[in-house]
Order: structure tokens, then C-alpha cells, then sequence
């Protein structure tokens, strides 16, 4: 054999021999992509896992804490729509006390009168409010004891206290 075609053999087995390696090495290259991928898919699949309670959980708080800001909002509303409801009686109240209806007045008073006497008192002393103060009856026992606030005021004030609850009903904003 010739010295060119040893050269040539081994130039031949050297290309092989490199073709085999570099498939080799290829087969490898893929196998270790796919390991690589595999161990990512289950690093970020066990992250999920791990993270999701927190999710569902910080997911719940502001459905909540948004669920919160809605009822508060509407029990703004509600307080204002109440409270204009009474605003609204306080000045027909205090327009009638004013003036607007004397006979109306006249008749409200003796309610009045009567109704703080009974809580009072037959001795009762019985001062009727009118200007400035809030315009109505005030009646003190006689041994002092008792005091029974008949004013207009005081009246829508125990009127919001007890008729608070029905008015926001019929507005729509209780159950």
C-alpha cells in the first residue's frame, strides 16, 4: 500500500470516526435538552403548586376587601338617603312650629302637652319652647324628677333612633 492511500485510509477512519462522535454528541445534546426541559416543566409545575394557595388566597382577600368597600359604600348612600329623609320632615316640623300651619300648631302642642304630662306628671311644670331653642314642650315633675323633652329636636331624635331601620326598608337599603 501506497503512503497516499494510507493517508487517504486514514483520513477516511479520522472522518468517521469525527461523524461518530459528532452524532454521539448530538444524541447526547437532545437527551440532555429533553432532561432539561423535563426538569423545568416539573420546577415550575411544583412552583405553581406551591404558589397557588397563595394566589387563591390573595385572590379571596380582595374579592373580599372589594365586596367590603361595596357595603360600606352603600351604607353611605343608605345613611345619607335616611338622613334626608328626616332633614326633610325637620323642616316641614319646624315650618309648621314657624308659622306655616297655626292650627296644625295649635293642635300639635296640646299632643304634646298631654303626652309630656302623662310621663310627668299631673303637677307637671310645662314650658313651651318656641325662637331660637327647638320649638315644642318641655315638662319637669313637680318634685323635679323627672324631665320629659316634648321639642321638636328631641322628638326627630328619637324618631330617627326608632324609625331608622323601617325608613332604610322602604327605601330599599335593608333586608
Amino acid at each position: 500500500m501506497s503512503v497516499e492511500a494510507i493517508l487517504e485510509q486514514i483520513e477516511a477512519d479520522a472522518a468517521a470516526e469525527a461523524a461518530g462522535r459528532l452524532a454521539e454528541a448530538r444524541e447526547r445534546a437532545v437527551q440532555l435538552i429533553a432532561e432539561a426541559e423535563e426538569r423545568s416543566r416539573a420546577t415550575v409545575a411544583a412552583a405553581c403548586e406551591r404558589a397557588e394557595p397563595a394566589i387563591r388566597a390573595e385572590a379571596t382577600r380582595m374579592v373580599n376587601a372589594a365586596r367590603l368597600r361595596l357595603l360600606e359604600r352603600r351604607a353611605e348612600l343608605g345613611a345619607a338617603w335616611v338622613e334626608a329623609v328626616f332633614a326633610g320632615a325637620a323642616e316641614r316640623l319646624e315650618a309648621v312650629a314657624g308659622g306655616a300651619d297655626p292650627a296644625r300648631w295649635a293642635r300639635a302642642l296640646d299632643r304634646l302637652i298631654a303626652e309630656a304630662t302623662a310621663l310627668a306628671g299631673p303637677d307637671a311644670i310645662v314650658t313651651v319652647e318656641s325662637g331660637a331653642g327647638s320649638p315644642g314642650v318641655v315638662a319637669r315633675s313637680s318634685d323635679g324628677r323627672v324631665e320629659v323633652d316634648a321639642t321638636i329636636a328631641a322628638r326627630l331624635d328619637r324618631a330617627r333612633t326608632r324609625l331608622a331601620e323601617p325608613v332604610a326598608r322602604i327605601l330599599g337599603l335593608a333586608g
